[in-house]
């Protein structure tokens, strides 16, 4: 849809695009990482070669679609990390700096994250864990739903309508197929 831009001449002058702008939330679980294992930290667990060339996947679909993030959030857990820095180097966006954030922690409340999330305008790339996640993706839609690893989510909010909604769930099965 076209937008008028106001001027009061006798052909109204049409902007080729929509003035609304929506803000898109890009929800990633992390690759496979390492096993558990006695002695190995929960959260110093690294990206397996699948988890990386899953992450990888994630990347070549968000390009395919259109979708790049200017602002990344992780899960301070290593293979969070990993995983947003696999997805930035793949996009060739390496220079965004990934912030982290306690609230993407497994088992953290991340409530507090969704006004921060629908204030910004523009694509948001989040990459945690479950069961995380499925909150997250609750408070912000009231969908529930179970991210794979490596799965996407997209969500979009409207500011204007104050409207969030669900528009996309993936796993890598599907992603593999794309």
């Amino acid at each position: 849809m076209n937008a008028p831009t106001g001027h009061g001449n006798d052909q109204a002058f049409m902007l080729p695009f929509n003035l609304t702008l929506m803000t898109t939330i890009v929800i990633v679980r992390h690759g496979e990482a390492e096993p558990e294992a006695p002695g190995v930290e929960d959260d110093k667990r690294a990206l397996v070669k699948k988890g990386q060339k899953q992450m990888r996947r994630v990347a070549s679909f968000l390009e395919e679609i259109g979708l790049e993030p200017d602002v990344v959030l992780s899960s301070p857990m290593l293979r969070a990390v990993q995983s947003a820095e696999t997805i930035l180097d793949e996009m060739g966006l390496e220079e965004l700096k990934v912030e982290t954030l306690d609230e993407l922690l497994p088992n953290s409340d991340p409530s507090p994250l969704v006004a921060k999330l629908k204030e910004h305008q523009g694509v948001t790339l989040v990459v945690g864990h479950m069961p995380s996640l499925s909150a997250l993706v609750k408070a912000l839609t009231g969908s529930e739903v179970d991210v794979k690893k490596g799965g996407v989510v997209v969500v979009e909010h409207d500011p204007l309508e104050n409207r969030t909604s669900l528009e996309l769930l993936l796993n890598q099965k599907v992603l593999k197929l794309i």
